[in-house]
């Protein structure tokens, strides 16, 4: 948990500071920008949410299983977390439409608004990440059960309850907030990879300058895009068995599973840097800048103790 919180939030917190740097020069943020943007700073909010939940459960279980605090953290979890599976969403469905050479009226005119759309669709995924997180708070039941069994039921023995969700809101809010946007990450995999087939067909046809850059652009994106796809199903696999407790807690593919999910924000922003040229290259940039001031402070050490 320390490892992948550690590395989420420099890798994160390194796409939010290289696109926010911009936008304070003055620089006008692409629509692809403000995508990676918005995923990393809720990245950052689920993973510390994450490691709140995990921290008060382990060592406050009494005041993590209180009804407001386990309501709260089931809301910021949810929220956050179906938050950045519409964003991946929204990444590659702005993939799709940049790439692909459209002769329909309606995504002719969806490609020359893309900027204007891109804003809507993050909105719109915040609002509805939210309004199905939300609804948890009065979702929430507790099973009832003694803690001495031998007694009689006269006797005034103590009474725990344990919060779960429901499994009917978990059902339909898994569908809306998971498997719908999975779905469309495949879909969108499938188009872009497709995409990326009738440009290298048609740069077979055509040497042209234009067409090498299309194809290099739909390689990148195909890449990007299949990467978080299969980062995604990991997730979605890893979640679903942990909430079906498919394994004990002392078995090595919980902790496998565990693994996988606190893995998911440093991984996928990881992705987001090698799939962005502008954030690779920056990225580099800041390795070596810091690489050359660590060793020159450490040659000017040297001298002093000499």
């Amino acid at each position: 948990m320390a490892i992948s919180t550690a590395i989420g939030f420099f890798t994160n917190s390194f796409i939010i500071v290289a696109h926010g740097m911009d936008r304070a020069k003055g620089k006008n943020i692409n629509p692809r920008e403000l995508i990676l943007f918005t995923l990393g700073l809720f990245n950052i909010a689920y993973q510390f949410s994450m490691v709140a939940n995990d921290t008060v459960l382990y060592l406050w279980s009494d005041l993590y299983f209180s009804d407001k605090v386990y309501t709260i953290f089931s809301i910021l979890l949810l929220f956050t977390i179906f938050s950045s599976f519409w964003f991946t969403f929204c990444l590659c469905s702005f993939y799709y439409v940049m790439l692909g050479k459209f002769e329909k009226t309606l995504f002719v005119r969806l490609k020359q608004n893309i900027s204007e759309v891109v804003p809507w669709m993050l909105l719109s995924s915040v609002v509805l990440s939210l309004s199905i997180s939300v609804p948890v708070a009065w979702n929430i039941k507790k099973e009832d059960y003694s803690d001495n069994f031998n007694v009689n039921a006269t006797d005034n023995s103590t009474i725990h309850g344990t919060p779960h969700m429901s499994l009917q809101y978990l059902l339909v809010t898994s569908i809306i907030g998971c498997c719908i946007p999975l779905i469309l990450v495949a879909i969108s995999n499938v188009l872009i990879i497709n995409t990326l087939c009738l440009h290298a067909k048609h740069l077979g046809k055509n040497t042209g300058g234009m067409n090498v850059q299309s194809v290099e652009a739909s390689v990148s994106a195909a890449r990007t895009v299949t990467s978080l796809l299969l980062l995604y199903i990991s997730f979605y696999v890893s979640q679903i068995l942990l909430i079906m407790a498919i394994f004990d807690v002392d078995s090595i593919w919980f902790s496998v599973c565990l693994v996988i999910i606190y893995a998911y924000s440093p991984v996928q922003s990881i992705i987001l840097i090698l799939g962005s040229p502008k954030l690779k290259s920056t990225l580099v940039t800041f390795f070596k800048s810091t690489a050359f001031r660590t060793k020159r402070f450490q040659s000017q050490n040297i001298k002093i103790i000499t």
